[in-house]
């Protein structure tokens, strides 16, 4: 029987949501296609009808999931969302202890840069395009910058120690940096 294009499209997203979920949680390495085949309930040998090799996935799943962050932080921009709200948020214990419903540039930003050329380049793509949201809220590139590698050094830190309170000491001087303290 023949899958509809409505499924196929179902699937791949399935697809795209499992292996960037994967990729959060357990490293590039970590991340096996027969286990995302399994996750999203699909045949290990269908793997091929939706990407050329791993690497395509890594940067199709990489693709999908940074639209979803920038549209997410589009609406919080739109909100009003500062970016102390946002530094508060992201720099939280819960983001911290549970990297898969994380942000994956926190993730996954030690890895990247051994990884193929397709994959940094959906990294790089990403990251632009989350920058440019970013900039409107922080109002200019360069602070959006700044701001962002802050809040990736300070989590990927907090994540990196053994010690629960340095952690936690991270954490709070990252939002400190951030002029975040109420």
């Amino acid at each position: 029987m023949r899958t509809s294009k409505e499924q196929v499209e179902k699937n791949r997203e399935v697809l795209l949501e499992a292996a960037s979920q994967g990729y959060r949680r357990l490293g590039f390495e970590g991340v096996r296609v027969a286990d995302i085949m399994q996750e999203a309930g699909l045949t290990h040998g269908g793997f091929y009808g939706y990407f050329a090799s791993k690497e395509d996935m890594a940067a199709q799943a990489f693709s999908h999931y940074f639209g979803l962050l920038t549209e997410r932080l589009r609406g919080r921009v739109e909100r009003g969302e500062t970016l102390g709200d946002y530094a508060d948020r992201y720099l939280s214990r819960r983001n911290r202890d549970h990297p898969d419903q994380a942000c994956l540039f926190s993730s996954l930003s030690g890895e990247v840069v051994r990884q193929p050329d397709p994959v940094r380049r959906a990294y790089t793509e990403g990251l632009e395009a989350y920058l440019a949201e970013f900039t409107n809220m922080t109002g200019n590139r360069q602070d959006a910058i700044a701001a962002f590698a802050t809040l990736i050094g300070a989590m990927s830190l907090a994540r990196a120690v053994d010690d629960e309170a340095l952690s936690r000491e991270i954490l709070e001087a990252g939002k400190r940096a951030l002029n975040t303290t109420r």
